[in-house]
């Protein structure tokens, strides 16, 4: 429904409801980037804005990730809005220092799921997100 809803969302008014459901479906397949256009136009009631929120929540922190892996930058203490997304939860344990570097990139572990973090060969590289439970992986995230 992302890449529909995406198309959907050029050609026909903004409906807001639409935009909400579109965004969810975005989010849920780690399609982040669409989100900026949406949250943009979720203003009307405060439930379209927390949504809004959400999403901008969500591109924020992929874009840290992606600094924090190429460029090193300093999450430590940072605070952002807490959600069920992968990105959220590995923001969270990157901004309270709960990781340690390994060789094959960043490693955090925690009682619900394991995550390794690292960058791709290609260019421009990507930062994937494997999630890892009982030392098996339950799901590969990446994002550019």
């Amino acid at each position: 429904m992302c890449s529909e809803g995406a198309e959907f969302y050029m050609r026909n008014d903004k409906n807001e409801q639409i935009l909400v459901a579109i965004g969810d479906a975005c989010a849920k397949i780690d399609a982040i980037n669409p989100l900026g256009q949406i949250s943009k136009n979720l203003i009307s009631t405060k439930e379209y804005r927390e949504s809004a929120s959400y999403f901008s929540t969500l591109i924020l922190q992929k874009k840290l990730i992606y600094q924090f892996m190429h460029d090193d930058i300093n999450l430590k203490e940072l605070t952002l809005p807490r959600t069920d997304h992968v990105l959220s939860r590995v923001f969270e344990q990157l901004s309270k220092g709960n990781y340690s570097v390994v060789e094959k990139g960043i490693q955090i572990l925690t009682p619900q799921m394991n995550y390794l973090l690292w960058l791709s060969e290609d260019a421009p590289k990507k930062v994937y997100i494997d999630e890892h439970k009982e030392g098996k992986l339950v799901e590969r995230h990446w994002y550019l």
